[in-house]
């Protein structure tokens, strides 16, 4: 039976849902370190991206990446500053810049790309009996269908 304080900490999903965020980002850090992978852990999508089409700009990479312009635009300094990716303006709309891998920043991908965690992360899905994947993206899902507030509506009357 759990205890009244069990009960209240259950409740904060946004919490827990940042919590484990965290510590897959601190639990990757080591690893990441050790393969000589110097991306930080919440920009590795941004490296896959450029790797994949590479001359994507803020807005573009904002959009498959399914990120806020904002948040990717905060990324960017970072990866520029290791020296894994350059920037050109466009010729044909001088407002547009493009971003595109260094040669550093390609090494960097394939690095990524050999040491994958996805075998890591099934195998935690099976320790678990959920597919991690899966309930992640269906919970962002429903929520998208159906906000909070209209379920804690809904859950009133």
């Amino acid at each position: 039976m759990q205890t009244k304080l069990e009960k209240i900490s259950d409740s904060f999903i946004g919490k827990q849902a940042d919590d484990l965020s965290n510590l897959i980002r601190e639990q990757v850090k080591p690893i990441y370190e050790s393969l000589g992978i110097v991306v930080p852990v919440k920009s590795c999508s941004v490296i896959h991206y450029l790797n994949k089409f590479d001359d994507l700009s803020v807005t573009d990479l904002a959009k498959h990446l399914k990120q806020s312009h904002q948040l990717i635009k905060q990324k960017l300094p970072k990866l520029q500053k290791l020296g894994l990716i350059t920037t050109r303006s466009d010729e044909n709309d001088k407002r547009r810049t493009t971003y595109h891998l260094t040669v550093a920043g390609r090494h960097q991908a394939q690095l990524l790309s050999e040491n994958s965690l996805n075998s890591v992360y099934e195998h935690l899905s099976d320790e678990i009996n959920a597919n991690l994947h899966k309930v992640l993206n269906d919970a962002i899902n429903a929520l998208k269908q159906k906000d909070l507030l209209t379920r804690f509506n809904e859950n009133k009357t």
